[in-house]
């Protein structure tokens, strides 16, 4: 049996009201590199129930893009219906979420 090597990361899921996907995106732009969006997300929190108005952003990005990454998201879910859940994730291919290796292989002749 072959043997796959795993990395940890983390997987930041952020559920967010519809007018603030844009300015979300730019921050994982700048943190990751990439994220899936499932659209259309309804739920019950603390405002009550959400029907379709929500966004689900999903990435997986390495530890030391979290806190820049909830440093600008955080302020944005101020008053607003949102939260951030954080967890640990083992990938295989780990090295197409380290930002720093996708800029460095980008910038290669």
């Amino acid at each position: 049996m072959r043997r796959r090597i795993l990395n940890t990361m983390k997987r930041l899921e952020i559920v967010l009201e519809r007018d603030q996907v844009e300015r979300i995106r730019g921050v994982l732009q700048e943190h990751a590199t990439g994220y899936t969006v499932i659209p259309d997300c309804t739920g019950f929190g603390h405002r009550g129930p959400r029907d379709g108005d929500l966004v689900l952003l999903v990435t997986v990005v390495t530890f030391d893009h979290v806190d820049p990454i909830l440093d600008a998201v955080l302020p944005l879910l101020d008053g607003r219906s949102g939260v951030v859940l954080i967890t640990d994730v083992q990938v295989v291919r780990g090295e197409y979420f380290v930002l720093e290796l996708k800029n460095k292989l980008a910038q290669r002749p």
